[in-house]
């Protein structure tokens, strides 16, 4: 990145703090200081990624911990970093709009967005406890999956199924790689989950332009240090 970005310096932030920021996400995936400008460059590259993010069985915990991140904040996140597509809780639009709006960022960016899922998804009498636009939600998801560059299962409830699952789990709840067997989901547990495992997991699908490595059941290798 050479010179102020004009994308970053519009709001506010100059180029030392952010290159300061670009190093400690690196830090925190245990890159190199090339991998930091490498990193900066892509980040603040006008062509934002599309994310598009559905919630199934959630509290909204997920988002909430999003709304707290400060570096960078939620604002810079998503007016400057991705392109926010859908997102029931923080779209401007709702009802028939928003879905419409979501069809068509599936559409539009098909192969190129990256899926975040909160929440897990329930099974049971064919998935009729979590509805959205008279559908199941495991319709939604499983279709929005088709299209992804990569999948990203946010919170406990995601990853795993969360407190929807425990005891007699009367929805039939399960995760996310349940009901997407054979893709690729990375999974960013915590309940809440860490906001910035989920900064640095989607820095890392910028710089790299493909998604980190993944273990089973298990979060990325970088946020455990």
């Amino acid at each position: 990145m050479t010179g102020d970005n004009t994308l970053i310096t519009s709001h506010g932030i100059n180029r030392r703090d952010f290159m300061k920021l670009c190093a400690a996400l690196a830090a925190t995936m245990g890159l190199s200081s090339k991998a930091a400008a490498e990193m900066a460059e892509s980040v603040s590259n006008p062509q934002r990624p599309p994310v598009i993010w559905i919630g199934a069985q959630e509290c909204t915990g997920c988002t909430e911990s999003l709304l707290r991140a400060t570096h960078p904040t939620v604002e810079n996140l998503v007016l400057e970093t991705i392109s926010l597509e859908y997102h029931e809780v923080l779209s401007a639009a709702f009802g028939h709009q928003v879905e419409e709006n979501k069809h068509n960022a599936l559409e539009k960016y098909k192969g190129q967005y990256v899926l975040v899922v909160d929440g897990s998804i329930p099974l049971k009498d064919n998935g009729i406890y979590c509805m959205v636009a008279g559908e199941p939600i495991v319709d939604h998801i499983r279709k929005a999956a088709d299209g992804a560059a990569a999948i990203i299962a946010i919170g406990s409830c995601s990853a795993w199924g969360g407190v929807a699952a425990a005891g007699v789990n009367p929805t039939g709840a399960v995760s996310l790689q349940e009901v997407l067997p054979g893709k690729t989901v990375i999974n960013i547990p915590g309940c809440p989950p860490n906001q910035h495992n989920f900064l640095a997991t989607h820095a890392h699908i910028i710089t790299n332009f493909t998604p980190p490595t993944v273990r089973a059941n298990k979060p990325p290798p970088f946020p455990d240090g």
